[in-house]
């Protein structure tokens, strides 16, 4: 069939019928037409976006307007196909002047990760948590066993800023955390914690075909595959102040092993060793720094809303300068386990709550020997979050819908002498009290 070269907003007397129930949505992947339609009472501008289905014989047309009090408005419909082609099939734009082809209203396509509305506004509503800028603030209690006791007075304030990339057809991921500070304030000095870093990296990979396999002969042969999806990461400028000491991490480099990574590479669970060359300020001495840590990074659903962490680091300070106030070749244990969560978008910016529970054991600083527990809740505002790297396109939210009760049917039961097919017409005078109730049941069956 050859093409029609339409005038963008061709004009055509082709009238848009209602959708029947629920309007269908026009589909982001495929080509959309800009028409000029005959108007009608919810869009007198008779401007629609067009899409037909050559199989179904049909076409959706949406308005190229957002809707005001269920008529269009002025304001354009956004987020929507930059392209909108001049082309329809010349049999097509036949068969809808002749009306064999139904024109039914629609809703307008949405980019993947987008969700709009009947009246065709547009919402994000999946959110890569590890792409964005973000800073918040949350109450930070603490508990030292070493006569601090119980701290309720303290609070935390961040930002930061985090960034992936996908590469090798979604089989690598390079991850950048950026600037990142958080802030722990409180009525005594000794309340006071401050950790920044300057620049993280980290790269992981999922391979197809494992690199070793374990072969056993008990019966038919099996072939277990060992993944050994093995990576690399680093971090340059880490800060670190408590406790009137303070550390700075000039570099860091790190091998690591995925033990778990999940098919979008956005989770994973790990293990990560390698030297760091760190700086005590007050002790005037450089060092190295060991470290070994297992972590875990998870994306819990599909949309991004629900994210958790966990991880435990071990360090220790090797050729440190000496300090009387402590032994030689001190030690540093970190665990902390996190969840975070969206509670709502403000103009498609995230807003998540955030709770996260940390336990430390250090005796590098005379001050702080010890253990120290401590928990943060707080807030969490998003500047940047878009959509998942593999994030499709949303046609419908989910509805939590009430079941439905299904009438269960009446057995009627069988009687001996069942009343002879002329007897339904007589009066019930003359019938028995049985009779009359099989009658009955009869009836509301039919109904």
């Amino acid at each position: 069939m050859l093409p029609t070269l339409l005038l963008l907003l061709g004009a055509y007397d082709v009238s848009v019928q209602p959708a029947p129930a629920e309007k269908s949505r026009l589909d982001w992947d495929k080509p959309v037409a800009c028409m000029l339609l005959k108007p009608s009472r919810t869009v007198p501008s008779g401007e629609y976006r067009v899409q037909c289905d050559l199989t179904a014989r049909t076409c959706l047309a949406a308005p190229n307007r957002v809707l005001v009090d269920g008529v269009e408005g002025e304001e354009p419909l956004s987020r929507v196909n930059d392209y909108c082609t001049s082309y329809l099939d010349a049999d097509v734009i036949h068969a809808l002047e002749k009306g064999e082809w139904p024109i039914v209203e629609a809703i307008a396509e949405a980019p993947p990760g987008w969700y709009r509305d009947e009246r065709g506004r547009v919402m994000q509503v999946n959110f890569d948590l590890g792409r964005r800028v973000f800073f918040g603030g949350a109450w930070a209690p603490y508990y030292r066993p070493d006569g601090t006791g119980f701290v309720p007075g303290r609070a935390r304030v961040e930002f930061g800023g985090s960034a992936t990339t996908n590469a090798r057809d979604d089989h690598q991921q390079h991850r950048f955390h950026f600037l990142e500070a958080t802030l722990w304030l409180g009525s005594n000095p000794r309340d006071l914690r401050f950790e920044a870093s300057v620049l993280r990296y980290d790269t992981s990979s999922r391979h197809e075909k494992a690199p070793l396999w374990l072969t056993t002969f008990v019966g038919q042969p099996k072939r277990f595959d060992i993944p050994l999806n093995f990576g690399w990461g680093g971090e340059a400028g880490r800060f670190e102040a408590l406790g009137g000491r303070t550390f700075v991490t000039f570099i860091e480099l790190d091998a690591t092993l995925d033990l778990w990574i999940s098919a979008d590479l956005d989770s994973y669970l790990r293990v990560r060793l390698g030297p760091a060359l760190e700086y005590d300020v007050e002790g005037k001495g450089a060092y190295l720094r060991p470290t070994v840590a297992v972590e875990g990074d998870f994306t819990l659903d599909r949309d991004g809303f629900h994210h958790l962490t966990a991880s435990a680091v071990g360090e220790k300070l090797v050729f440190e300068p000496v300090d009387a106030g402590r032994g030689v070749s001190p030690n540093r244990l970190r665990l902390k386990a996190g969840y975070e969560v969206i509670l709502f978008a403000l103009n498609d910016y995230p807003v998540t709550f955030t709770l996260d529970g940390r336990a430390v054991w250090r005796d590098d600083v005379p001050a702080l020997k010890g253990w120290e527990f401590s928990g943060n809740a707080g807030l969490r505002f998003s500047l940047w979050a878009p959509a998942r790297h593999l994030s499709a396109p949303v046609v419908a939210r989910p509805v939590r819908v009430a079941p439905v009760r299904v009438p269960v049917p009446v057995k009627v039961p069988e009687v001996a002498n069942p009343p002879l097919e002329e007897e339904e017409t007589k009066s019930e005078d003359g019938l028995t009290d049985t009779q009359r109730l099989i009658r009955a049941a009869k009836r509301k069956l039919e109904q």
